[in-house]
């Protein structure tokens, strides 16, 4: 099992890796036609923020639920213009990275492990440099 989990999350950051490049080059695209774009969303069952993806400054946050964040968007974004990036991913189609003898669920779970974790204990679990888990992990 180990050698399984091993070389998912080098395929995880491999992959991450290569759609980086497609990635930056359309957020560059979208920004320069004026939109902004953001992150954030609902994270627990009325808790929601809205945080602008260059600065990660939080532009608004709220516990009302999805009433509350529908508008917040509305009011900070009355033109429209905002694009959350989990959207850009989806028109790139770029999705989560399978792996033959994971269960889905637990291959995502270890695909969101291996980009957020320190780099320095995922390189120790794979055997790769830690400087290259860092520009493998980055978008």
């Amino acid at each position: 099992m180990s050698d399984l989990l091993k070389t998912h999350i080098q395929n995880v950051l491999e992959s991450n890796h290569a759609d980086a490049a497609k990635i930056q080059a359309r957020i560059e695209e979208l920004e320069s036609q004026g939109h902004r774009i953001v992150t954030g969303g609902q994270m627990e069952d009325d808790v929601w923020d809205i945080i602008d993806y260059r600065t990660n400054e939080i532009l608004a946050a709220g516990n009302d639920g999805t009433e509350g964040y529908e508008a917040a968007g509305k009011d900070l974004d009355p033109e429209d213009k905002w694009i959350h990036y989990d959207r850009i991913l989806e028109d790139l189609g770029i999705d989560y990275v399978t792996a033959d003898g994971l269960p889905e669920s637990l291959a995502n779970v270890i695909e969101d492990w291996a980009l957020s974790e320190e780099p320095e204990e995922i390189a120790a679990f794979i055997g790769w440099p830690v400087e290259k888990v860092e520009e493998y992990q980055a978008i």
